[in-house]
């Protein structure tokens, strides 16, 4: 834990631009992570989720489908940013780069595809 904590003050210190990277990427995780959390409704037992754009393919499921969104934007925010920490220490900058787009990428398009399910998309 101590050599986390490390990490990031060095890439603080060195790096501002992949640190702002950082952040940008545990913000959009959070955004992925409050989206379900507004969306619930637990007090119903079903709700309408839409599953594909294909012929508008509405179905009934449980409220806690989308919270499995939720639990995909913690790993994304949290888990991505403690890994691309390492990898600058262990593999150098464009490593933690790269391993941070790819990981926004995916957090864009779960974004998209949540946004879809809940008819705002």
């Amino acid at each position: 834990m101590k050599d986390l904590a490390e990490d990031f003050k060095s890439i603080a210190k060195k790096d501002k631009p992949l640190f702002v990277w950082m952040a940008a990427n545990f913000l959009l995780s959070l955004w992925l992570f409050l989206i379900p959390l507004f969306n619930l409704n637990a007090g119903r037992a079903k709700i309408w989720a839409r599953y594909s754009d294909i012929n508008n393919g509405y179905a009934q499921n449980e409220w806690w489908y989308l919270l499995s969104f939720a639990v995909l934007a913690i790993t994304l925010g949290i888990g991505h940013t403690l890994i691309s920490a390492r990898l600058y220490t262990k593999r150098g900058k464009d490593t933690a780069r790269l391993f941070l787009f790819v990981s926004s990428i995916i957090i864009v398009i779960g974004i998209r595809f949540l946004l879809n399910i809940i008819g705002e998309g």
